[in-house]
């Protein structure tokens, strides 16, 4: 393990993305947060005045076409070198409607831009990203990429229009990468809420009681351990953060929040062997 941890946060503004950096800086790590909202990312810098060059902002879209080399350069001109990739920026069904319990739209009623633009923020942005990384990440034999995709209930359920698919093709994605780099010092995991959780994603008019919704300071356990030395083997796992006992060792507080990633459990054996 490294004796300093470089990171990059997509979506690092607010939200989830924000309580990560947060969390990394307090661990003595050095972050460069992602996000498009510059406010968000003034915002986060003001609430750790004490953290000084250790976290580095980027104002960019990760869709954009060059943001995959903007953002690798731009951690590397500031820390020399990067060893985890958290990859958490997403949009959600606030996107195009307010309305997320009574009456969503259906999936035949969403404009096919608003599907592209799904998949080019949840899955390709994150994908493209990663591809670049990897090779940086290879090249020292160890390194964390630890993906925010959604509990797999959001993936399938009505109404949850390209939120869902374009999740869980990250996710098919983040099985891949994680299968392809087994050996190689370098883990890929899910680390997941475990349902809706207390950000700008879930508006106040959605009906949904805040009081219900999950902090998002619970993924906060799951995330130090992942990045300990102790979880040096631990790849192709989701991790759901709501499951996390802090009042066990951290061992055992990870074997009963995680599973398989993606639908291994299922997937085994499914196609005709030839």
């Amino acid at each position: 393990m490294p004796t300093k941890l470089n990171a990059i946060v997509t979506g690092g503004g607010a939200g989830i993305g924000r309580v990560l950096v947060q969390a990394l800086l307090e661990d003595g790590a050095q972050v460069l947060a992602v996000d498009r909202d510059q406010a968000a990312l003034d915002a986060l810098t003001q609430s750790v005045p004490h953290v000084g060059p250790r976290l580095q902002c980027l104002a960019l879209d990760v869709t954009a076409e060059q943001a995959p080399t903007q953002i690798l350069q731009t951690a590397l001109i500031a820390f020399g070198s990067v060893n985890v990739l958290i990859n958490n920026a997403g949009i959600g069904r606030t996107t195009y409607t307010r309305d997320l319990l009574s009456k969503p739209p259906r999936t035949w009623e969403i404009s096919a831009d608003i599907w592209q633009k799904f998949f080019a923020v949840n899955a390709m942005a994150a994908i493209r990203l990663s591809g670049l990384v990897v090779p940086h990440l290879l090249t020292q034999s160890w390194g964390r990429i630890i993906n925010v995709t959604t509990s797999l209930d959001s993936m399938l359920r009505a109404g949850s229009g390209p939120y869902g698919p374009s999740k869980a093709a990250f996710e098919a994605f983040c099985a891949e990468l994680g299968d392809e780099l087994v050996g190689t010092g370098i883990t890929v995991n899910v680390l997941v809420p475990g349902g809706p959780t207390d950000t700008a994603m879930i508006p106040p008019e959605s009906g949904v009681a805040r009081h219900a919704l999950l902090p998002p300071t619970v993924m906060v356990p799951p995330l130090r351990w992942l990045l300990s030395s102790a979880a040096d083997h631990v790849n192709l796992r989701r991790f759901r953060a709501n499951l996390w006992d802090p009042t066990l060792p951290a061992a055992d507080a990870a074997a009963a929040a995680g599973a398989p990633i993606a639908w291994a459990g299922i997937a085994a054996g499914q196609m005709r062997a030839v």
